[in-house]
């Protein structure tokens, strides 16, 4: 099953581009799941668990099944609207022309980051979006940015009348049975470590996003821990049960239209889009060293999680090879006749 792509993924590891990996293709008929390499190697070398329960910070990931989901769950309970403006549900917002759909689709034209800004307390993520005014207008450009998504999971609080943390629990996670995916901290024994920091030393269970760890709760672009299991059900979900249980079939139609189709960047409802023929799939990432490629029409799928940046951040090497995965998994999907 896709050999080409499943040769790349190996490499990652036989050439030390990662320590170690999980990885799993899904297909209507059948799922392939592997583990090789290792779980860490500061302070000690220890090998990866021979099974699907290897505890992953996903990082971004929690961009798409966290915050997508829930946001357009709320759409289907009629609580809002893809093209309500975000002043509809923050009035104090200082940018009030910005609707949910700009901020879904990384079109808003908000900043990546604002150089110099210390983030130190939960105060000071609130500081943060009030200090983070637009650099492009938007509708302009795609420049993904996590302060979309910090929006959206605070809009999401507001919508649903609950803490972003309890509806991604009892909405998302309890009806796919996702029983090792948390918020924020995770079984350390299970857990893949991260970056190793001079300020908190081998990140272990813990969030390794610093907006997530200062805010420990209820914040929408980062946080999750998950296993290559759990992540296999909630892809699962999208790919042969047409969202259910949590999403309808109109909604996926939804997450896999392009909104920004003159732009420089397709973009669906949460998703990168990359182009398979007459038809797009769903790709995202996260900055740990995980991703997934979800192909809904022709239900196939791939998920991968890596400690890339174990023991440090600095790894080009994988972002060029990761997309090059990606390519060759899209063209494994739709051979050349």
């Amino acid at each position: 099953m896709f050999p080409k792509t499943k040769k790349q993924i190996d490499e990652l590891v036989g050439n030390a581009v990662v320590k170690g990996a999980s990885y799993q293709f899904l297909t209507k008929d059948a799922t392939q799941s592997y583990t090789l390499g290792f779980k860490q190697t500061e302070p000690f070398t220890a090998p990866l668990l021979s099974s699907e329960k290897n505890i992953y910070d996903i990082a971004s990931l929690t961009k798409v099944v966290a915050t997508t989901t829930r946001l357009l769950q709320l759409v289907e309970e009629g609580k809002l609207a893809l093209e309500d403006p975000v002043s509809k549900f923050l009035p104090d917002y200082h940018t009030p022309d910005l609707t949910l759909l700009d901020l879904a689709t990384h079109r808003s034209g908000l900043p990546k980051n604002i150089p110099g800004f210390k983030i130190e307390t939960p105060e000071d993520i609130q500081a943060y979006i009030t200090a983070a005014r637009p650099v492009a207008l938007n509708r302009t450009i795609v420049d993904y940015s996590d302060l979309n998504f910090i929006l959206l999971g605070q809009i999401i609080e507001v919508a649903g009348q609950k803490p972003f943390k309890s509806q991604i629990t009892d909405a998302i996670l309890k009806p796919l049975q996702m029983e090792d995916t948390t918020f924020y901290q995770a079984d350390k024994a299970h857990s893949v470590p991260t970056e190793v920091t001079e300020k908190r030393g081998v990140i272990t269970g813990v969030v390794h996003d610093h907006k997530a760890y200062i805010t420990g709760e209820n914040i929408g672009h980062a946080g999750l821990f998950s296993t290559l299991e759990d992540l296999s059900r909630f892809a699962s979900a999208l790919l042969f049960q047409e969202g259910a249980p949590i999403l309808t079939a109109e909604s996926l139609k939804l997450i896999a239209q392009n909104y920004t189709p003159q732009l420089n960047r397709d973009r669906g409802i949460g998703y990168d889009l990359k182009r398979n023929n007459d038809h797009y799939a769903l790709y995202h990432t996260g900055f740990t060293g995980t991703f997934m490629v979800l192909d809904i029409p022709q239900q196939k799928g791939l998920i991968v999680l890596t400690n890339r940046i174990h023991p440090t951040r600095n790894n080009p090497v994988f972002l060029e090879e990761r997309e090059k995965i990606v390519d060759t998994f899209l063209k494994e999907l739709t051979p050349t006749p």
